[in-house]
Protein backbone atom coordinates (compact mmCIF):
# COMPACT_ATOMS: atom_id res chain seq x y z
CA UNK A 1 0.00 0.00 0.00
CA UNK A 2 3.00 2.32 0.45
CA UNK A 3 3.61 2.33 -3.32
CA UNK A 4 0.35 4.21 -3.71
CA UNK A 5 1.75 7.16 -1.85
CA UNK A 6 5.07 7.29 -3.75
CA UNK A 7 5.32 9.90 -6.49
CA UNK A 8 5.38 8.55 -10.04
CA UNK A 9 8.46 9.69 -11.90
CA UNK A 10 7.68 9.85 -15.64
CA UNK A 11 11.35 9.56 -16.50
CA UNK A 12 11.42 6.13 -14.84
CA UNK A 13 8.77 4.95 -17.30
CA UNK A 14 10.73 6.03 -20.39
CA UNK A 15 13.54 4.10 -22.00
CA UNK A 16 17.10 5.12 -21.22
CA UNK A 17 17.77 6.69 -24.64
CA UNK A 18 14.91 9.16 -24.18
CA UNK A 19 16.48 10.53 -21.00
CA UNK A 20 19.48 12.06 -22.75
CA UNK A 21 17.71 15.28 -23.69
CA UNK A 22 14.95 16.42 -21.37
CA UNK A 23 13.94 19.31 -23.61
CA UNK A 24 13.36 17.29 -26.79
CA UNK A 25 9.76 16.34 -27.60
CA UNK A 26 8.68 12.71 -27.28
CA UNK A 27 7.95 10.67 -30.38
CA UNK A 28 4.66 8.84 -30.96
CA UNK A 29 6.14 5.40 -30.10
CA UNK A 30 7.61 6.88 -26.91
CA UNK A 31 4.23 8.37 -25.98
CA UNK A 32 2.53 5.01 -26.70
CA UNK A 33 5.10 3.25 -24.49
CA UNK A 34 4.55 5.85 -21.77
CA UNK A 35 0.76 5.36 -21.92
CA UNK A 36 1.15 1.56 -21.73
CA UNK A 37 3.46 1.80 -18.74
CA UNK A 38 1.12 4.28 -16.95
CA UNK A 39 -1.81 1.90 -17.57
CA UNK A 40 0.24 -1.01 -16.26
CA UNK A 41 1.21 0.97 -13.19
CA UNK A 42 -2.47 1.98 -12.73
CA UNK A 43 -3.55 -1.68 -12.90
CA UNK A 44 -0.94 -2.57 -10.26
CA UNK A 45 -2.24 0.20 -8.00
CA UNK A 46 -5.86 -0.88 -8.57
CA UNK A 47 -4.94 -4.49 -7.75
CA UNK A 48 -3.17 -3.41 -4.56
CA UNK A 49 -6.16 -1.28 -3.52
CA UNK A 50 -8.58 -4.15 -4.16
CA UNK A 51 -6.42 -6.57 -2.22
CA UNK A 52 -6.11 -4.08 0.66
CA UNK A 53 -9.88 -3.52 0.72
CA UNK A 54 -10.54 -7.27 0.63
CA UNK A 55 -8.11 -7.95 3.47
CA UNK A 56 -9.63 -5.17 5.59
CA UNK A 57 -13.27 -5.77 4.65
CA UNK A 58 -14.41 -6.23 8.27
CA UNK A 59 -12.63 -3.05 9.38
CA UNK A 60 -14.24 -1.01 6.61
CA UNK A 61 -17.67 -2.55 7.30
CA UNK A 62 -17.29 -1.63 10.97
CA UNK A 63 -16.16 1.88 10.05
CA UNK A 64 -19.09 2.43 7.68
CA UNK A 65 -21.51 1.04 10.27
CA UNK A 66 -20.07 3.42 12.85
CA UNK A 67 -20.43 6.32 10.41
CA UNK A 68 -24.03 5.32 9.70
CA UNK A 69 -24.79 5.20 13.44
CA UNK A 70 -23.18 8.63 13.89
CA UNK A 71 -25.32 10.05 11.08
CA UNK A 72 -28.49 8.54 12.60
CA UNK A 73 -27.61 9.94 16.03
CA UNK A 74 -26.92 13.33 14.49
CA UNK A 75 -30.32 13.26 12.80
CA UNK A 76 -31.98 12.27 16.10
CA UNK A 77 -30.19 15.06 17.99
CA UNK A 78 -31.16 17.51 15.26
CA UNK A 79 -34.81 16.42 15.48
CA UNK A 80 -34.75 16.70 19.29
CA UNK A 81 -33.18 20.15 19.10
CA UNK A 82 -35.76 21.23 16.54
CA UNK A 83 -38.52 20.03 18.87
CA UNK A 84 -37.07 21.90 21.83
CA UNK A 85 -36.65 25.08 19.79
CA UNK A 86 -40.23 24.76 18.55
CA UNK A 87 -41.49 24.40 22.12
CA UNK A 88 -39.46 27.36 23.32
CA UNK A 89 -40.47 29.58 20.42
CA UNK A 90 -44.15 28.61 20.45
CA UNK A 91 -44.80 29.01 24.16
CA UNK A 92 -42.10 30.60 26.28
CA UNK A 93 -41.58 29.13 29.74
CA UNK A 94 -42.21 32.44 31.47
CA UNK A 95 -45.75 32.50 30.05
CA UNK A 96 -46.43 29.06 31.52
CA UNK A 97 -44.92 30.06 34.87
CA UNK A 98 -47.05 33.21 34.95
CA UNK A 99 -50.18 31.17 34.17
CA UNK A 100 -49.36 28.72 36.97
CA UNK A 101 -48.75 31.59 39.42
CA UNK A 102 -52.04 33.25 38.39
CA UNK A 103 -53.87 29.96 38.85
CA UNK A 104 -52.26 29.51 42.28
CA UNK A 105 -53.40 33.00 43.31
CA UNK A 106 -56.91 32.28 42.08
CA UNK A 107 -57.03 28.97 43.96
CA UNK A 108 -55.71 30.67 47.12
CA UNK A 109 -58.48 33.27 46.93
CA UNK A 110 -61.07 30.54 46.40
CA UNK A 111 -59.66 28.63 49.38
CA UNK A 112 -59.82 31.76 51.55
CA UNK A 113 -63.46 32.37 50.61
CA UNK A 114 -64.36 28.73 51.23
CA UNK A 115 -62.68 28.81 54.66
CA UNK A 116 -64.66 31.92 55.56
CA UNK A 117 -67.87 30.26 54.39
CA UNK A 118 -66.99 27.12 56.32
CA UNK A 119 -66.47 29.25 59.44
CA UNK A 120 -69.86 30.90 58.88
CA UNK A 121 -71.54 27.53 58.41
CA UNK A 122 -69.84 26.29 61.58
CA UNK A 123 -71.17 29.31 63.49
CA UNK A 124 -74.69 28.80 62.14
CA UNK A 125 -74.58 25.10 63.06
CA UNK A 126 -73.38 26.01 66.56
CA UNK A 127 -76.19 28.57 66.97
CA UNK A 128 -78.71 26.05 65.69
CA UNK A 129 -77.50 23.46 68.22
CA UNK A 130 -77.80 26.02 71.03
CA UNK A 131 -81.31 26.90 69.85
CA UNK A 132 -82.23 23.21 69.81
CA UNK A 133 -80.89 22.81 73.35
CA UNK A 134 -83.03 25.81 74.44
CA UNK A 135 -86.11 24.19 72.84
CA UNK A 136 -85.33 20.90 74.52
CA UNK A 137 -84.88 22.64 77.89
CA UNK A 138 -88.28 24.36 77.49
CA UNK A 139 -89.94 21.02 76.68
CA UNK A 140 -88.39 19.40 79.73
CA UNK A 141 -89.37 22.27 82.02
CA UNK A 142 -85.82 23.57 82.63
CA UNK A 143 -86.86 27.21 82.36
CA UNK A 144 -83.83 28.75 84.03
CA UNK A 145 -81.43 26.87 81.70
CA UNK A 146 -83.61 27.82 78.70
CA UNK A 147 -83.63 31.51 79.76
CA UNK A 148 -79.83 31.59 80.10
CA UNK A 149 -79.47 29.89 76.70
CA UNK A 150 -81.90 32.36 75.15
CA UNK A 151 -79.94 35.33 76.58
CA UNK A 152 -76.73 33.90 75.08
CA UNK A 153 -78.44 33.43 71.72
CA UNK A 154 -79.77 37.02 71.78
CA UNK A 155 -76.25 38.32 72.39
CA UNK A 156 -74.77 36.08 69.69
CA UNK A 157 -77.45 37.05 67.18
CA UNK A 158 -77.40 40.72 68.30
CA UNK A 159 -81.05 40.73 69.14
CA UNK A 160 -81.76 43.45 71.63
CA UNK A 161 -84.65 45.46 72.94
CA UNK A 162 -84.11 48.12 70.28
CA UNK A 163 -86.31 47.96 67.22
CA UNK A 164 -83.81 49.58 64.83
CA UNK A 165 -81.26 46.76 64.95
CA UNK A 166 -81.88 43.54 63.14
CA UNK A 167 -80.32 40.18 63.89
CA UNK A 168 -76.81 39.64 62.53
CA UNK A 169 -77.95 36.59 60.57
CA UNK A 170 -80.44 38.70 58.60
CA UNK A 171 -77.71 41.16 57.70
CA UNK A 172 -75.39 38.37 56.59
CA UNK A 173 -78.10 36.76 54.48
CA UNK A 174 -79.03 40.13 52.94
CA UNK A 175 -75.38 40.82 52.06
CA UNK A 176 -75.04 37.36 50.52
CA UNK A 177 -78.24 37.92 48.53
CA UNK A 178 -76.97 41.26 47.17
CA UNK A 179 -73.60 39.77 46.23
CA UNK A 180 -75.36 37.08 44.20
CA UNK A 181 -77.05 39.77 42.11
CA UNK A 182 -73.88 41.86 41.78
CA UNK A 183 -71.91 38.92 40.32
Amino acid sequence: MESLFDAINIHDLLSAQDLSDRNSPLSAPDLRLLIDRVESHSLQIRSQVQSYLASHHDDFASLFSLCNDAVLQTVKVSDDLTGVLRLVSERPADVEVREVVDEMKSKSEELKVKRELLGLVGTIVSLNQRLESVKEALKNGKFQFAAEGLKELKVALRIGDEDDREPLVYGLLRNEWSQCFEE
